[in-house]
């Protein structure tokens, strides 16, 4: 099993016992039915949620901003989330509310080009983060996830471009 993360950032904390095990089995609940992820055996699941740290976001706070460059991407644990693009000057584009077990962040991390999208809390959310260092050895062993992020950015980026013409 991969270790978890070294640093705690600084909008988190340490979790007490009982709430680690309670956020394990709420993030192996997620992983297991999640489509990205469903693919992994038992101990890819393990080194997945070992990966991620949990982060707290409060309504209206942005979670991620469209053009800064993208070292984690996220897991929906609780809450919804809303992601806009904009498009010049003519304002911003709503593309999608997303809520558990949504992932956001996976174009950036994967292609090394800048956020897409500013993914914003609506309500009270929670996400697991995945740095890009960590998430990269958990899909360079599993290639049949890499596959299914692949078919979710050709999936997204054709939605993104209909909601852009039309």
């Amino acid at each position: 099993m991969a270790n978890p993360p070294s640093v705690i950032p600084p909008r988190g904390r340490a979790l007490e016992a009982a709430e680690r095990e309670a956020l394990l089995a709420d993030i192996s609940d997620i992983v297991a039915s999640s489509h990205l992820f469903k693919s992994l055996d038992e101990s890819g699941r393990a080194d997945l949620i070992t990966a991620g740290y949990v982060v707290t976001y409060a309504p209206d706070e942005r979670i991620m901003v469209q053009g800064e460059v993208g070292s984690s991407m996220c897991l929906v644990l609780r809450g919804r989330v809303s992601v806009e693009t904009t498009r010049g000057e003519t304002g911003s584009i709503h593309l999608a509310e997303l809520s558990r077990g949504a992932c956001v962040g996976e174009v950036s991390v994967l292609t090394g080009s800048p956020r897409t999208a500013t993914v914003k809390a609506l309500d009270d959310v929670q996400v697991v983060v995945f740095e890009k260092h960590r998430i990269q050895r958990v899909i360079d062993a599993h290639p049949k996830v890499r596959e299914l992020l692949d078919k979710l950015i050709e999936g997204r980026a054709r939605d993104t471009v209909s909601k852009l013409i039309g």
